[in-house]
């Protein structure tokens, strides 16, 4: 599965805003998992939109040892991707195959991104402006009781 994609050099993860291309042009969504290859016909009879996502590289995470392992995707190539409209927010979910051997062996991993060519015509992307980081709240001190834990009671006479 792909760990981090590159597109116009920028890096993304899944978590975060992803560019990609579908029917009605460019869009921009929350890259949430991924989709089976296997299964991607479920995933359609469920509202999914096939999507391209023009990435220069990809990088798999090693079963193994952890690290990152890259790779250029081809000329004329894209990672293919499938729109979730299942839930209340619209959701990327890239479709991975299973690893061929030779794979397997370099990246040390059992899932691969679909590497096809575009179904739409590319246009031009404007990448999502990352979110300003919020600045820490400021510390609050802890509410003062009363001293020793006293109960003030009000007394009416009526």
């Amino acid at each position: 599965m792909c760990a981090v994609l590159k597109v116009q050099g920028s890096t993304f993860r899944p978590g975060r805003e992803v560019p990609a291309v579908g029917p009605a042009g460019p869009i921009h969504r929350v890259w949430a998992g991924f989709a089976r290859s296997e299964i991607l016909n479920w995933w359609i009879q469920r509202g999914g939109i096939l999507l391209d996502i023009p990435a220069e590289e990809f990088a798999e995470r090693s079963d193994h040892t952890g690290e990152l392992g890259w790779d250029a995707v081809p000329s004329g190539l894209v990672l293919r991707a499938i729109l979730d409209r299942q839930t209340a927010h619209e959701l990327i979910k890239i479709v991975t195959r299973e690893s061929a051997p030779a794979e397997l062996e370099r990246f040390e991993h059992n899932r691969m991104p679909v590497l096809e060519k575009p179904l739409y015509a590319s246009a031009p992307m404007t990448l999502p402006v990352p979110p300003p980081e919020k600045p820490a709240a400021p510390k609050r001190s802890p509410k003062k009781s009363s001293p020793d834990g006293l109960v003030q009671e009000m007394l009416f006479d009526f």
